[in-house]
């Protein structure tokens, strides 16, 4: 298998995709009301982006499971013998996730106080009080509060995830997990969100289970890998076969019986990460670079999305016009998801990188950790 891991950053990207078309309905939020009016089916090109503008929230969920997927692959290991410790793993994490969290946190507060000063209400996302500020400071939206609809709301998932990667560094590090401990905690989460849904828990506890889930899932799918790498290398154009019938199935099962709430991500996220391991070395080299390029895009894309979409309504209505009518304008829809990408990754370049590597050199000394100037899908 290649080390740049090329498949995976296509499935970065196309989650990104897909919670970016997901969230394009924030253009659709009525201020008299305060909710967001938007029938799914009016929205621009939507013959062409259903599943993405129907389910793309799915999006975060594939997520979880790529990242379980990633951190499987590059810390397991090294974690397990010591080789990267906890002051490191917690460098490595701050400087990754922290620095553009905290950027975009501050132009949000900026321009709902700009929004709250023409409209006396907040965009979208409704709780902005002074302790909403300090939980998204401290990187706690996710778990720390009933609700994950305050300043830069999607980073609520990214939030989560932060206390499974502390529970994974934990297991990996003095637990020693494989793939029966792996499953296991896969089962236990399943049990306890199961539970939860059945009981209509929300909010900060189901939200953790269900990143658990979808993480140690993307774990187990790294191990299983690890084993079969003699069959896929043996048996490649039959297993992408069988991951064709899959997807066949899966879609097949969902249309008559309906069932894509979760199905689609518990069964589609590690079929599609399987599969793109398969096909990675059928992937021209030549457009290894393009497709790693769009991948590490995905992180910035999801934090400056929200501030973007701010900011246009923020424009169109210092001109008097209304969001949601110019939003049914495929031009309009194709204009801002170049915005949002092009940006993304210039932020990527001239901030996001930069921002790690200043960090993981003047922070080696508490981890004793060599400052490396990768950051991808780590």
């Amino acid at each position: 298998m290649k080390q740049k891991l090329v498949g995976i950053e296509i499935l970065r990207f196309l989650s990104a995709f897909a919670v970016l078309i997901w969230h394009f309905q924030h253009f659709y939020f009525d201020t008299a009301s305060a909710k967001i009016v938007v029938v799914h089916s009016e929205e621009p090109l939507y013959a062409l982006f259903r599943p993405f503008y129907d389910f793309g929230w799915l999006g975060v969920n594939f997520f979880w499971t790529i990242s379980g997927f990633v951190f499987y692959s590059q810390y397991l290991k090294k974690v397990s013998s010591g080789d990267v410790t906890g002051p490191a793993f917690f460098v490595r994490r701050f400087s990754r996730l922290y620095p553009l969290h905290l950027v975009t946190l501050l132009i949000v507060a900026a321009l709902q106080l700009v929004y709250f000063a023409n409209h006396s209400d907040y965009f979208v996302f409704p709780y902005n009080s002074p302790y909403d500020f300090f939980v998204h400071l401290i990187f706690a939206s996710g778990w720390l509060t009933p609700y994950t609809d305050s300043f830069n709301g999607p980073v609520w998932s990214v939030s989560t995830e932060l206390v499974i990667y502390l529970v994974f560094f934990l297991a990996a590090r003095y637990l020693r997990i494989r793939l029966v401990a792996t499953l296991a905690l896969v089962v236990f989460s399943a049990i306890v969100g199961i539970v939860m849904i059945r009981h209509q828990v929300k909010g900060s506890e189901s939200n953790l289970f269900f990143c658990a889930f979808y993480f140690f899932m993307g774990g187990a799918v790294h191990l299983i890998v690890e084993r079969m790498h003699g069959v896929i290398e043996r048996r490649r154009k039959a297993l992408i076969g069988l991951c064709a019938l899959v997807y066949i199935a899966l879609i097949a099962f969902c249309a008559l019986f309906g069932g894509t709430k979760y199905l689609a991500a518990t069964i589609g996220a590690p079929v599609s990460i399987f599969l793109l391991l398969i096909i990675e070395p059928y992937i021209p080299s030549r457009s290894a670079r393009f497709i790693v390029a769009l991948g590490n895009t995905t992180y910035s894309s999801y934090l400056i999305h929200f501030p973007i979409q701010l900011g246009i309504v923020l424009v169109l209505g210092h001109f008097g016009i209304a969001s949601a009518a110019v939003a049914q304008s495929p031009l309009f829809l194709a204009a801002y998801m170049l915005l949002v990408f092009s940006l993304a990754r210039l932020v990527y370049i001239a901030f996001e990188a930069p921002a790690q590597r200043i960090l993981r050199r003047r922070l080696a000394w508490v981890s004793s950790d060599t400052p490396t100037t990768r950051i991808g899908a780590e």
